[in-house]
């Protein structure tokens, strides 16, 4: 027997001992893939007395421990890269919204200084010859001013305002479609009742404001009246006063600034705009009763998705003062008084009638309109901050508000 069978003899009874003592100490091991159980002998490494088929069995008794996953293991890496581009989303669209808001804020800023600029040349024109005098007593002249005041200090400005905004392509999908006539349905009269109703609310306030400086002794400019001396002058009031301001200044605030802004939530462009409203109207009295029509109007014109609504309030509050002067005219002052109040009554008990019906008949429209948020990335109140806070709208706040404080005198027979 040579070197090599030896050695295959020592290695086998070495195994057959090894294998002797394995059997006797785990007893029903059985060679991987035989299945005792499957009477057709096919192989199947899962079965109930196969090693594999043992640790399932383990397995299934087995809880793995909750463990903090750590922050080097590579799903916890790819986790916090994934966090990592989305927080680094989050802050470009951040700082691009917070670029954006204030390009709208400079852009409206400069449209407001660029109408009071040519408000104070068109006054300062006046002021040559008997101009001013002429103005002051003829109610048809005035009216021309006046709208020549409303096509130039306030169409051109705004008008440039949209052209800059359309070349930057900055405005709302709904700019487009916002001169479209209104459907007449039962929404649409309600909302203009209901809106009318609000302004006429607004007109107390003004009344509030005026008492409220009286009791310190001042007295509050509201402008002169016109003097009216025949038919053609009634007319030039109603073509000056309730048709073209209507129509320039809805344009300016609903279309040139709210439709832009709604890009950035319904809410935040009522608001904004109604701000800017009331600004632009630049007296103590004015700027409460505007802000409060704004809101009102605003919410009217995004409801029935047309300026024309608007348009509509606010050529009806405008028209409240000139039919006084008309029925003043024909009559007598007190029963032109006396109209007025009937005009009123009659608009706000319709004012109430719509409100009833468009509560019951249209009581999710308000929510729905108002939680169309847009870019929400920063809230409503945020927004408004950036809106607001921009150098330009602040340089444009205080040249209004100086305006405004000097129509503040003191009283009559007051001395300070």
């Amino acid at each position: 027997m040579d070197y090599n069978q030896n050695n295959n003899q020592n290695n086998n009874q070495a195994n057959n001992q090894y294998n002797s003592q394995g059997f006797n100490q785990y007893g029903n091991y059985q060679p991987q893939g035989y299945n005792p159980d499957n009477m057709n002998g096919q192989y199947n490494p899962y079965g109930q007395n196969s090693y594999y088929g043992a640790q399932q069995n383990l397995n299934q008794n087995y809880q793995q421990p909750t463990v903090q996953q750590p922050m080097n293991y590579p799903y916890g890496m790819r986790n916090n890269q994934q966090n990592y581009i989305l927080s680094q989303q989050r802050f470009l669209r951040l700082r691009e919204q917070k670029n954006e808001i204030k390009k709208f804020s400079t852009t409206f800023a400069t449209a407001m200084l660029g109408f009071l600029i040519a408000s104070y040349a068109i006054s300062f024109i006046l002021m040559f010859g008997d101009l001013m005098s002429l103005y002051e007593n003829n109610a048809t002249f005035s009216a021309s001013v006046g709208v020549f005041y409303s096509l130039t200090a306030v169409g051109i400005p705004f008008l440039i305002a949209n052209k800059v905004l359309v070349k930057n392509k900055l405005q709302h999908e709904t700019a487009s479609t916002i001169y479209s006539a209104p459907k007449f349905t039962l929404k649409t009269v309600c909302l203009i009742f209901l809106s009318v109703l609000g302004c006429l609310a607004a007109m107390y306030v003004t009344g509030f404001v005026s008492v409220f400086f009286s009791i310190f002794g001042f007295d509050v400019s509201a402008g002169d009246e016109p003097s009216i001396n025949g038919i053609v002058d009634i007319i030039a009031l109603f073509f000056g006063t309730a048709i073209i301001p209507p129509l320039v200044e809805e344009f300016a605030m609903r279309n040139v600034l709210m439709q832009t802004l709604r890009k950035y939530g319904n809410l935040f462009a009522i608001l904004a705009s109604a701000f800017a409203f009331g600004i632009f109207h630049g007296t103590p009295t004015q700027i409460p009763f505007a802000f409060l029509c704004g809101l009102f109007i605003g919410y009217a014109v995004i409801a029935t998705e047309s300026i024309w609504t608007g348009v509509i309030i606010h050529a009806i509050v405008n028209g409240i003062s000139c039919a006084y002067y008309a029925a003043a005219y024909f009559t007598d002052e007190d029963t032109g008084d006396s109209i007025y109040a009937a005009i009123m009554l009659v608009l706000a008990i319709l004012g109430v009638i719509a409100l009833i019906i468009y509560i019951a008949k249209f009581k999710d429209e308000f929510t729905r309109i108002i939680n169309i948020k847009g870019l929400n990335d920063y809230s409503t109140g945020e927004k408004l901050k950036k809106f607001i806070f921009t150098p330009m709208m602040i340089l444009a706040i205080i040249v209004f508000l100086f305006q405004a404080i000097t129509c503040i005198t003191p009283a009559t027979g007051v001395t300070t």
